[in-house]
């Protein structure tokens, strides 16, 4: 295992001497070493960032760009002001990042300000009213690896953001109340002439906190009840309502025994942190990604121009445009011409498919042409396949065991409470009675584990961050627990996404002429060899195109794309033995592609099918580890039973040809909630939902990143090792903060029991419990990853 030198990323060298995960990286290393933006790496201060993988090759959809400047820029007119617009920034990752895009925008005429924030993902931008070209700028991040997309709803963002107001109120609420609650506790008269106005603070802060802070928590428990779960809001919900109303009764009944203002106080903040820190951290990686998948949400319609119909609407028999990159939403016929469509989503067959007019198109295939395709739809959305694909939850599935565990935990903290009022109360001692099972119930709060669980949690996430690997559920780690079975989709999972190429000294041998039409021909295309090559080109390819332009291309679907030059050559780029013209035969049994300059032939290339970096390996790692590994694909079963043999897979445990109803029912029948799925397209999406805990190695042209727990940036699959270990030392971590609860429980229950708990040292102890609970997960959250040495 090795860094990357521009993310920071480790990753298994392909060869001796690789200095960079994926070409992104190098792509990006080399301009910024070009433009003289080294400090970049210094302020990055060897912190990982994400892989950057395609996004410098990619042509990022720009069209919603100009009514927003727009917008922007009337309204700055208006106020005679400077124009401002807020985006979601993909790529964005440390203050590293920052400078870069400020820098950048700071070259452009007409720029003012540029904040980019990569805790949220956001990039503010400020310039002259038509005197700034933004979307040269936003194109300019896109070489640089940072994607731009329309700031849209927030999401969990406002989830975190209250959480945040939450936090920093209840933070001076707690302040509050335990300044004006300790002069109490130093032996302030009763009848001191301001000891009831310090009383009444404590009340208030305390009142406040239980407003602000405390509803969150009781919410999401009430809510939890009501749906017949338990949830871990529970106990403390309890915990804050008996010493509320405690505190209450202390007051009325002038006894300080009952009076724990500043415990409720201090709980709700520390509680508030825990649950912001986990929830930061969850949110960071769900925003991390932002460009729009190929489902389009609606489509022109091709008989009434300027009409979009919204894919709920579509029905049998309407006729509409097809974008390049987009999957047909429902299954239809192509009404005219021919067009690539890739039908991986389908059957996992990674292979272009050409349609031709009248072919009928299943829901799901993407199209690959660079021209719009004119389809009919043969369905209604709500019967698509995609419509069931699609349907699911993005919301955690859970922890297994929680529920009964929190019963037992419940039960004989009522039991203890209970019996503790009953003990004193039969001895004619109410008031210590009262105190003492209120003692419990506060004492029993799960505070210990409410700030050491997140803070696991967190550094769990930010170690794998460092292998491309983000968390999007909070609940995935005891899950990860309980995993036995690995699942694994083959095409796209297994293997790359793309092919690779066999030959890359034909790309590099290429003279400038060449390697600028072979840039043109490939720019924008969506066809996988062809975006093999472009990312084959690299740096160069950028810079001749940069420097030349695009040319006239025209393409021909099944057989390849045609370029006139600005001298008049023609080039061809496609099947062997075409030389651009239309019709023309050429061996059916031929792979590969070549380039010819006016029929000659300048290069031949020759692509193939590759397991992921590390595959093998970590294959043998999981199951050293006692793990049982199945394949479940839609390819075709004789390339499945190849892969499994190549990976020593048992031929029982590979199975092909299934579709996505089928790869269901096969994890159902293998799940005993410990299933691990892997998969990258629309057809696991029904697997997903059966699996325990499900992963994807595929962002840029999935369904999956929103329903997965996780996702990868990496080429390699060394990850789930490292996954698994991550769980196994977070774990490790959260037992020694519980075993540290429970003495603390333990003894502090004892304690409220006998009638010696008071609020002072009940306030004392419990942050005191938190700081012990967050010492021992940072001393033991030290791991060292399987596959790093």
């Amino acid at each position: 295992m090795t860094g990357c030198e521009h993310c920071g990323t480790e990753f298994s060298p392909g060869v001796e001497g690789e200095r960079y995960c994926c070409k992104g990286c190098e792509y990006v290393a080399d301009l910024i070493s070009e433009q003289g933006f080294e400090q970049f790496y210094d302020l990055k201060q060897g912190v990982a960032v994400a892989p950057v993988r395609s996004r410098p090759f990619e042509e990022h959809d720009l069209t919603w760009l100009g009514g927003k400047v727009e917008e922007a820029e009337s309204k700055a007119l208006g106020r005679g002001d400077a124009a401002r617009l807020d985006l979601r920034l993909e790529g964005i990752s440390c203050v590293g990042c920052v400078w870069l895009v400020e820098k950048l925008f700071a070259r452009h005429a007409g720029s003012i300000r540029a904040a980019a924030n990569p805790s949220n993902g956001r990039l503010h931008l400020e310039w002259l009213p038509e005197k700034c070209a933004l979307e040269a700028f936003l194109r300019e991040l896109g070489q640089f690896g940072y994607v731009a997309a329309p700031a849209g709803s927030a999401g969990g963002d406002h989830e975190r953001l209250r959480l945040a107001a939450r936090l920093g109120l209840c933070g001076a609420f707690a302040l509050n109340s335990m300044a004006f609650s300790l002069p109490i506790y130093l032996g302030m008269p009763a009848d001191f002439e301001f000891a009831a106005l310090f009383r009444l603070v404590a009340f208030l802060s305390a009142t406040l906190s239980m407003l602000v802070g405390g509803g969150y928590f009781m919410d999401r428990a009430w809510r939890a009840v009501r749906v017949g779960s338990l949830h871990i809001d529970l106990p403390i919900a309890l915990g804050l309502v008996a010493a509320y109303a405690g505190s209450i009764s202390g007051w009325v009944l002038s006894s300080e025994r009952l009076m724990y203002f500043d415990f409720v106080s201090i709980f709700v903040f520390l509680m508030l942190g825990g649950r912001y820190l986990q929830t930061a951290a969850v949110d960071r990686n769900r925003r991390r990604l932002v460009r729009q998948q190929p489902v389009p949400e609606a489509v022109p319609c091709a008989d009434d121009e300027g009409k979009t119909v919204g894919r709920e609407e579509i029905v049998a028999g309407l006729r509409f445009l097809l974008a390049p990159g987009q999957a047909m939403p429902v299954s239809g016929i192509l009404s005219a011409g021919e067009a690539d469509f890739s039908l991986e989503w389908i059957h996992g067959e990674a292979d272009p498919v050409r349609f031709s007019a009248g072919a009928r198109l299943p829901g799901g295939a993407i199209l690959l042409s660079r021209t719009p395709a004119v389809v009919e739809a043969g369905e209604k959305w709500e019967d698509a396949l995609l419509a069931k694909l699609t349907a699911g939850s993005d919301g955690d599935r859970g922890s297994p065991g929680l529920d009964r565990l929190l019963r037992v935990y419940l039960s004989l903290v009522l039991v203890l409470g209970v019996s503790a009022f009953g003990i004193w109360g039969y001895q004619g001692d109410l008031l210590t009675g009262v105190q003492a099972m209120i003692s419990v119930f506060v004492v029993s709060c799960p505070c210990a584990l409410g700030v050491a669980i997140p803070l696991a949690d967190d550094m769990a996430a930010t170690a794998l961050e460092r292998l491309g690997v983000f968390v999007r559920t909070a609940t995935l780690w005891p899950r990860l627990r309980r995993v036995r079975k690995v699942v694994f989709d083959k095409t796209g999972t297994l293997t790359l996404e793309r092919p690779v190429l066999e030959n890359p000294a034909e790309v590099s041998g290429l003279d400038d002429a060449s390697a600028l039409a072979l840039a043109r021909m490939t720019r924008g295309s969506l066809h996988p060899a062809a975006r093999c090559l472009l990312e084959a080109l690299g740096s160069r390819g950028q810079k001749l195109l940069a420097l030349q332009g695009d040319g006239e291309t025209r393409e021909f679907p099944g057989l390849g794309v045609w370029l006139v030059a600005g001298g008049g050559e023609k080039w061809s780029l496609g099947k062997v033995g075409w030389t651009g013209a239309e019709g023309e035969n050429f061996p059916a049994e031929s792979s590969g592609s070549e380039l010819r300059e006016n029929g000659e032939l300048r290069a031949s290339f020759q692509f193939r099918e590759s397991l992921r970096p590390g595959a093998a390996a970590t294959l043998r790692s999981l199951e050293r580890s006692g793990l049982v590994l199945h394949i479940l694909s839609g390819d075709h079963p004789e390339k499945v039973r190849l892969m499994a043999e190549a990976l020593e897979i048992p031929e029982n445990q590979a199975i092909g040809g299934l579709s996505p109803e089928q790869k269901a029912l096969r994890v159902k029948a293998l799940d005993r909630q410990d299933t691990l799925y892997l998969g990258d397209g629309a057809n696991d999406s029904l697997a997903f939902d059966a699996a325990l805990v499900t992963g994807t190695p595929v962002v840029d042209r999935s369904l999956l990143e929103s329903k997965a727990d996780f996702f990868t940036l990496g080429a390699g699959l060394e990850f789930l090792p490292n996954l698994l270990g991550a769980a196994a030392g977070r774990a490790a971590a959260v037992r020694a903060a519980f075993g540290f609860a429970l003495v603390y429980n333990l003894t502090t229950v004892a304690f409220s029991m006998a009638g010696k708990m008071s609020p002072l040292l009940a306030a004392i102890l419990m942050p005191l419990s938190s700081i012990v609970s967050i010492l021992i997960v940072v001393s033991l959250s030290k791991w060292k990853f399987p596959n790093n040495g």
